[in-house]
């Protein structure tokens, strides 16, 4: 059997449909292990460098799954049909590049009921901030321990656009109650932390002082979820 990272172990588990596109399919091991596990009856898997696609042509021949996944060349959507199409991934890339992938012009149709799975290696932060304003909204997200922390989205399109709060697009959904959310929490932390440091030495003061009333928010949101997710006593 395929062997998959947590992180891509986590993606599939929040695939709903049987036609799956994965975006940035490198060695093509999340479409593979779909397709021998029963979770879906097709997937497209795109790349947009030639080198990478070699290398998932050469798994699926190793696990004799050519007939059920389709290779393809292209940069995000732009030669993709989205034709009977149910999922889609975008995992192991930063949450910028995931974002420009959902901009784009070729992207539109992801609107239409697409169950989106997308799993940002860095700012996140910016991911769910372009979700919440464009139409999009997150309805699951998980912590999963990978090299770090790294978290996992779910995402549908409502059309609705709201702002988030700091605190929201640092944290988003995450289940306060899960051990891997402090730990992720942790780093994002020490992160705006470093950050804040950076700007107040420079003398940047009032830059700082905005990282460290974010930094405030997050903590005062984390600990108002926790109390709600603490269960009552009997």
């Amino acid at each position: 059997m395929i062997p998959l990272s947590p992180r891509l172990l986590t993606c599939a588990g929040m695939v709903q449909g049987r036609t799956v596109c994965d975006i940035g399919t490198d060695h093509a091991y999340l479409p593979v292990w779909l397709i021998m596990n029963g979770r879906a009856d097709r997937v497209i898997a795109t790349d947009v460098r030639e080198g990478p696609l070699r290398a998932a042509k050469e798994t699926l021949k190793r696990f004799g799954v050519s007939n059920r996944i389709a290779l393809c060349l292209s940069d995000g959507f732009e030669r993709i049909d989205p034709s009977g199409l149910t999922d889609a991934v975008i995992a192991g890339m930063g949450g910028e590049t995931i974002r420009d992938i959902l901009a784009a012009p070729a992207a539109a149709f992801l609107q239409n009921g697409v169950n989106l799975i997308l799993q940002p290696m860095t700012k996140a932060e910016v991911l769910r901030i372009w979700l919440a304003e464009n139409g999009f909204a997150v309805t699951k997200e998980t912590a999963v321990k990978d090299s770090r922390v790294y978290t996992v989205m779910q995402a549908h399109g409502t059309g609705e656009r709201h702002p988030l709060s700091a605190a929201e697009s640092y944290i988003g959904k995450l289940q306060r109650s899960d051990p891997l959310t402090a730990l992720y929490a942790s780093g994002v932390l020490k992160r705006l932390g470093s950050k804040a440091a950076g700007l107040a030495a420079s003398g940047s003061t009032e830059e700082a002082a905005e990282i460290r009333r974010q930094i405030t928010e997050i903590q005062n949101l984390l600990n108002i979820n926790a109390e709600k997710e603490e269960p009552e006593s009997l």
